[in-house]
C-alpha cells in the first residue's frame, strides 16, 4: 500500500535539497555532483528531514491545534479610527461624554453590493467605541472668547456583531461542563461557512463598558474570569465562585469542576449574550462609517454629533479549521516581528498587500525600502530608534502607466512627483499597520520617494544596416526603462533608492543593445567629477533632458 502523501510540511526532497545547495560558497566547493561526499551528506540530511516531516504529519490533532496557538496570533479585530465632533450650544453648561461602547454603523448596503453571486438582506457594518470620550461644555470654557461651538476627539473603534441572550443548553450537574456557542449565520446576515470568533477582551473591561461574553444560569448572571485555576475561583462556603471561562478559540463556555469555580445545578437553563467577530467583511473604507446607533446622555435636540473615520484595518489570523495548519506553517516562514530592514520590506510587500487585497483596496505596495538608524528632516538624520520606510504605491492596473508617466520628460517633475505622493488614508494605514509589528523602541516613518532629475546625452554609432531613427528610438526606450521607478534596473525590479546613476552601467546598457557598435560619447547631469549622479537616499532618478545622436559605422 502507497504511503498517504505529507501535507504538514509542503517542501519535498528535491525542494530542501535545492535550498541547501544555494547556500553552498561556490567560490570553496565547485563540485556538486551526487559522487562529492559533501553533496552526498547534504542528501542524507535532506532525506531525514523529509522522514522527520512525514512523522510530524502524524501528530494528533489536538496537539497541532496546541502547536498553531505557539505559531498563530489571536485573531485580530477590525478596528477603525473615528474623529467625532460635536457641535454644542454655547449655553451647554455639563460636559458631554460619549460612553465605551457606544455604537457607529455604515448605511445598509443594496442587495448588489452585499451578494454579487446572490439577493441577500441588506446589512450594515456595526462599530462600537473601546475608550469613552469627552466633550467639553461651551459655557465652563471661560477663558475662550467666544467659546467654542465645535471640538474634535479621535477615538478606536471595533466592529461587532451582537448576539442577545442564546439558549446553549441545561446544565446536568457535572463538573466542567462544556457548551458551545452557536451563532446562527442567517440570522446575522452572513452567509453559510463564514468565519467568525467570539470576542473576549479583558483589557478594555471597565465598570460601565464589558465586552466579554455574559452568561445567566437559571436566569442569574455568573461572572467571567480568564482562568478558573485561581485562588478567586476557590468555591468556599463564602466564595459562592459563581464563574465562568470562555475558550475563545473552541468558541465554547466552559464551567468549573466544584472546587475552582462552581457547578451550575443540574435541569439550569444556560443562556449567553456573545459578540462575534466576522473579520475581513468589516474592512471598510474611510467615510463609511455615517450613524450613531447609541443616544449620548445630556446632548439637546440643537446639537449634534458627527462622525468620520478612516481606513478600517485588522482582520488577521481569521482561518477556519482546515486553513489553520496551513497558515500556521506559512506564519513560522515570515517575519512578524520587524527588527532588520529586510523585515519592514519584506512585511510591506507580503501581508500588507494581503491585507490590502482582504479589505478589497486596490492600492497595492510595488517597492518598499527601509533607511535603519534615519529620520527624516532632521538637523541630524542618524538616529538609533527610528526607521524611514519608502513606499512607491499604486493601483496594479496602472503600474506600467506610472512607470511611463514618470519616464515621461515632457511632464513637470513636480507633476510627477503628485503621482506617486501618499495620500494621508494611505500613509496612515501603514503606519498603523507597522505599529503593530514594530520593536516598542522603535519610531517608524512612512514617506514616498523624491525624484531627483537627471539628463542623459549620448552619441552612439550603430552597424551600416541599421535604420537612424528606429535606432534613436530603440536606444531612447531602453535609457527610460532602465532608469524606471518599477521596472528600471539590469534585474528589472525597479531602480534601487538612493542608488548613483552610473555612466559605466549606461555605457553598458547601450552598447548591449542589438545594432551599436560603440558608444561615441556620454554626458550625465547633474554630474559629479566622476560623470555620475550622485542621488539622495530618499530619492529616484527622473529622466528631465534625453539626447541621443546616431551615426552608421562607415
Amino acid at each position: 500500500m502507497a504511503l498517504p502523501d505529507i501535507n504538514l510540511d509542503d517542501r519535498s526532497f528535491e525542494q530542501l535539497i535545492g535550498f541547501m545547495r544555494k547556500q553552498i560558497d561556490t567560490n570553496q566547493w565547485v563540485d556538486h555532483n551526487a559522487s562529492d561526499p559533501g553533496i552526498m551528506l547534504l542528501e542524507l540530511l535532506c532525506w531525514v528531514a523529509e522522514t522527520i516531516s512525514y512523522r510530524a504529519n502524524r501528530v494528533p490533532a489536538a496537539h497541532l491545534e496546541k502547536f498553531a496557538k505557539l505559531i498563530l496570533d489571536p485573531p485580530e479585530p477590525v478596528t477603525v479610527p473615528l474623529t467625532l465632533t460635536a457641535s454644542l450650544s454655547r449655553e451647554q453648561s455639563q460636559d458631554l461624554i460619549v460612553k465605551a461602547g457606544t455604537r457607529f454603523a455604515t448605511d445598509f448596503k443594496s442587495d448588489d453590493e452585499a451578494d454579487g453571486k446572490g439577493k441577500r438582506q441588506p446589512r450594515r457594518y456595526v462599530f462600537e467605541t473601546l475608550a469613552p470620550v469627552t466633550f467639553r461644555g461651551p459655557a465652563n470654557l471661560k477663558y475662550l472668547t467666544p467659546p467654542p461651538r465645535e471640538q474634535s476627539v479621535s477615538v478606536t473603534a471595533r466592529e461587532l456583531l451582537m448576539v442577545n441572550a442564546q439558549v446553549l443548553g441545561t446544565s446536568d450537574g457535572a463538573a466542567n461542563q462544556l457548551f458551545p456557542l452557536k451563532p446562527v449565520l442567517s440570522s446575522l446576515g452572513l452567509p453559510a461557512g463564514s468565519v467568525t470568533r467570539v470576542l473576549v477582551d479583558f483589557a478594555h473591561t471597565s465598570g460601565t463598558y464589558d465586552p466579554n461574553p455574559q452568561v445567566t444560569v437559571a436566569g442569574e448572571p455568573w461572572e467571567i474570569r480568564q482562568f478558573l485555576l485561581t485562588d478567586e475561583s476557590r468555591v468556599t462556603d463564602t466564595n459562592k465562585a459563581r464563574h465562568f471561562m470562555v475558550d475563545a478559540e473552541e468558541q465554547r463556555i466552559r464551567f468549573g469542576d466544584g472546587v475552582f469555580g462552581a457547578r451550575p445545578p443540574a435541569g439550569q437553563e444556560i443562556r449567553c449574550s456573545y459578540r462575534l467577530l466576522q473579520g475581513p467583511a468589516a474592512l471598510v473604507e474611510a467615510n463609511a462609517v455615517v450613524r450613531r446607533l447609541d443616544p449620548v446622555d445630556g446632548l439637546r435636540e440643537d446639537e449634534e454629533i458627527r462622525v468620520a473615520n478612516g481606513d478600517a484595518e485588522g482582520a488577521g489570523f481569521f482561518f477556519s479549521s482546515e486553513e489553520r495548519i496551513q497558515a500556521g506553517i506559512e506564519a513560522f516562514r515570515r517575519p512578524r516581528r520587524l527588527i532588520t530592514a529586510a523585515d519592514f520590506e519584506t512585511v510591506l510587500l507580503n501581508d500588507f498587500n494581503d491585507f490590502q487585497r482582504r479589505a478589497r483596496r486596490s492600492i497595492k505596495v510595488h517597492r518598499a525600502a527601509a533607511l535603519m538608524n534615519y529620520k527624516p528632516q532632521a538637523i541630524n538624520p542618524i538616529s538609533r530608534d527610528s526607521v524611514t520606510i519608502i513606499v512607491l504605491a499604486a493601483a496594479e492596473e496602472i503600474r506600467l502607466d506610472l512607470d511611463r508617466a514618470l519616464s515621461n520628460i515632457d511632464l513637470p517633475i513636480e507633476q510627477r512627483q503628485q503621482l506617486i505622493a501618499l495620500g494621508p488614508e494611505l500613509a496612515d494605514s501603514i503606519e498603523r499597520f507597522l505599529d503593530r509589528r514594530r520593536l516598542i523602541t522603535t519610531r517608524t516613518f512612512v514617506l514616498a520617494p523624491e525624484l531627483a532629475p537627471v539628463s542623459v546625452s549620448a552619441r552612439v554609432t550603430v552597424a551600416p544596416d541599421r535604420n537612424v531613427p528606429d535606432m534613436v528610438e530603440s536606444i531612447k526606450t531602453g535609457i527610460g526603462a532602465f532608469l524606471g521607478v518599477t521596472g528600471g534596473g539590469f534585474d528589472r525590479n525597479g531602480w534601487p533608492l538612493g542608488g548613483y546613476v552610473y555612466r559605466s552601467k549606461l555605457f553598458r546598457l547601450i552598447e548591449d543593445l542589438d545594432g551599436v557598435d560603440f558608444v561615441s560619447s556620454l554626458t550625465l547631469g547633474p554630474a559629479d567629477v566622476n560623470g555620475d549622479v550622485p542621488l539622495g537616499p530618499l530619492s529616484l532618478p527622473a529622466l528631465t533632458a534625453l539626447s541621443v545622436i546616431v551615426t552608421r559605422k562607415d
